[in-house]
């Protein structure tokens, strides 16, 4: 484990760069399911899981513009959207159960 000691009587400043995490970005992608608003997401993690929720919500007719540079998307959701999803998809990810919750909430 890595120890930061600082000895003196010197205030530390500086900026840190905090990554976005994935177990908390993929509920957060899924939930927008819910809303007919724009609503844009920023500082997601690259990561695969990230990638196929935003294949599975394009599978759904959600509008999504994706710019890999700065981590950020906008997506549109004012439409009826489908309520299938091809198993190819949710098989790759555990997450993908993750659709089910605001699906119903928003079809039933």
């Amino acid at each position: 484990m890595e120890k930061l000691e600082v000895f003196g009587a010197n205030m530390l400043k500086g900026k840190v760069r905090i990554s976005g995490s994935k177990n908390a970005s993929l509920p957060i992608l899924a939930a927008t399911l819910l809303s007919d608003k724009k609503i844009q997401l920023s500082n997601l993690p690259k990561v695969k899981d990230i990638e196929t929720m935003i294949s599975l919500l394009k599978s759904l007719d959600v509008k999504i513009k994706y710019l890999k540079n700065n981590k950020s998307i906008s997506i549109e959701n004012n439409k009826k959207n489908k309520t299938f999803v091809s198993y190819h998809l949710v098989k790759t990810m555990r997450a993908g159960i993750l659709a089910l919750g605001p699906l119903l909430a928003r079809y039933s």
